[in-house]
């Protein structure tokens, strides 16, 4: 990460979740060929978060989560990346996002904060800072990146009794000041050089006198790009990476055209202010387990195409990215693959359309019923169909372009989902309607009949959807991984994941065609009208 002048910027870089969910590790050593050929020099390992410790330290093993790869296994990734002119930079949070640390029962004296939202480990209790350099010092140690990311982000400390007594008199940042001068100190100590995510300087400019200069100050803004806010790090004498999001919080399948959108303009502000002390970008690739994972290589080949000084121009970048990683070359085909990230639906829409409960059933067919949704769901399909009809022409990869087919599908299919629940209310209503105009049972059954055939359509659909998905994740990830069935809507971080999402929807379907099936028997033995739909 040597700052340099050049039309590009000197950090052209990815960063990577793995704490979140921990891909198989062939993954990282392929990913890191992959931005080498595409002309990132950049990777930030994020293997710390809530969710898990991704290092199995000799001073702390206990912290290791499952998965966690060995120092011997981290050397060899860095030393990869080495060879392929990517640094490997570490991030560790060192305050924030503390559960990896509090959930253990030898430490949960040290939690801090909302444990279901933004929690810390205390910054106040004297075990905490031997504790981080312990971390800070063996981690450094491992790689040789010049830089080491120490996180420090969304922090909201509970005001405990150490902090009050503490920060007595002092403004409300000060504790967390106070804290992120000691990390950089470690940090100094180590011989590396501090990043830092700068969400809080951002909402606390105070801080921009309180914190060393010499600590880097990572910019992330994933919806509107605020760019007096990275100038004002810069006239304070920062310097800056500029950090848009890959994949951001509702993104599900695939990442969506916004999130295009965000990068455009992020390396847009950073090209502007280069020469002011923007070191370069950093793309954010969060929270993995939401998608299906070869589904975002496209929005990442944007993005280096764009660092490069490529024009924005979507469509022909689909095209670049299919002929470079597949060998495809169908304008059509990079047309469908836009499409399908501009129509993807997102997080609150998956909810809707795979419905799991009755009141849901009722919201999906408002959703289905709205002027623009038979449009998208027509995109949707037509843009699933292309890509299918462009898998014979893979010449390289066709596992990975297999799973950009099957982020088509499951768009499609969930568009459809909502369509066929419309057909199913018309049939249960023109039932209700021919009942209640005295005609015979058996034609009102008859109605029932096609209603429930529906339900069964879309039924079958989420069932194959729910095993190809199944599949894909066993192909990529690890198989046994709970994650990958987790269905917790409440849980932090969890509330957008895919397999959870449709096999959810598939039961209730289920159910409710078992049951349906069940009335419409009753009501042709001269039983209730079934209660409805």
């Amino acid at each position: 990460m040597v700052r340099r002048t050049s039309r590009r910027p000197a950090i052209r870089g990815l960063m990577m979740d793995a704490a979140r969910l921990t891909e198989r590790h062939e993954f990282y050593f392929d990913m890191l060929e992959k931005l080498a050929r595409w002309g990132f020099n950049v990777l930030w390992w994020h293997f710390v978060d809530d969710e898990g410790f991704v290092l199995k330290l000799d001073s702390h093993p206990e912290l290791a989560s499952p998965y966690a790869f060995t120092k011997s296994e981290t050397r060899r990734l860095i030393a990869a990346g080495k060879e392929f002119g990517i640094d490997v930079v570490p991030e560790v949070e060192t305050l924030g996002h503390g559960r990896y640390v509090t959930h253990l029962p030898q430490y949960a004296h040290l939690a801090d904060g909302d444990p279901n939202r933004f929690n810390a480990v205390c910054p106040s209790h004297r075990q905490t800072l031997p504790l981080m350099k312990d971390i800070i010092r063996e981690v450094a140690e491992l790689f040789d990146s010049e830089y080491f990311h120490a996180g420090l982000d969304e922090v909201n400390l509970s005001g405990c009794p150490r902090c009050r007594r503490r920060a007595r008199g002092k403004p409300p940042w000060w504790i967390y000041a106070e804290h992120a001068k000691a990390i950089h100190r470690i940090v100094t100590g180590c011989g590396k050089r501090m990043i830092m995510w700068a969400d809080h300087v951002e909402r606390n400019p105070a801080l921009l006198k309180a914190l060393p200069k010499d600590i880097v100050m990572a910019h992330w803004q994933y919806r509107e790009v605020r760019g007096e806010q990275i100038e004002r790090s810069l006239r304070a004498g920062f310097e800056v990476i500029c950090c848009p999001a890959m994949l951001r919080h509702g993104h599900v399948i695939l990442p969506h055209s916004s999130a295009a959108d965000n990068t455009e303009r992020m390396i847009a502000t950073a090209r502007r202010l280069r020469g002011r002390g923007v070191l370069g970008v950093v793309n954010t690739w969060w929270t993995t387990w939401r998608i299906i994972r070869d589904a975002a290589l496209p929005m990442a080949h944007y993005t280096a195409h764009l660092l490069a000084g490529g024009k924005r121009d979507r469509i022909a970048a689909m095209d670049r990215f299919l002929r470079e990683q597949f060998g495809v070359r169908s304008k059509a085909a990079a047309r469908a693959l836009w499409t399908l990230h501009e129509a993807v639906p997102q997080s609150a829409e998956m909810g809707t359309l795979l419905f799991d409960n009755v009141g849901g059933m009722a919201q999906a067919a408002a959703m289905a019923g709205g002027a623009e949704f038979s449009a998208r769901a027509e995109a949707l399909a037509s843009a699933s169909k292309t890509l299918i009809e462009a898998a014979p022409k893979v010449k390289r990869d066709a596992p990975a372009f297999n799973a950009l087919v099957l982020g088509g599908r499951v768009a499609a299919g969930c568009f459809e989902n909502g369509l066929d629940l419309r057909r199913a209310h018309a049939s249960y209503g023109t039932a209700a309607w021919i009942r209640n105009s005295g005609d015979q049972t058996a034609t009102v059954a008859r109605h029932l009949d096609e209603a429930a055939g529906i339900l069964e359509g879309m039924e079958g659909r989420l069932a194959i959807l729910c095993k190809q998905v199944s599949d894909e994740w066993d192909r990529t990830r690890h198989p046994r991984d709970p994650k990958k069935a987790m269905s917790d809507l409440t849980a932090p971080c969890q509330h957008d994941v895919l397999s959870g999402r449709l096999a959810r929807g598939q039961r209730f379907l289920e159910q409710t065609v078992r049951s349906f099936r069940r009335s419409v028997a009753a009501y042709r033995r001269g039983g209730p009208f079934p209660g409805g739909l």
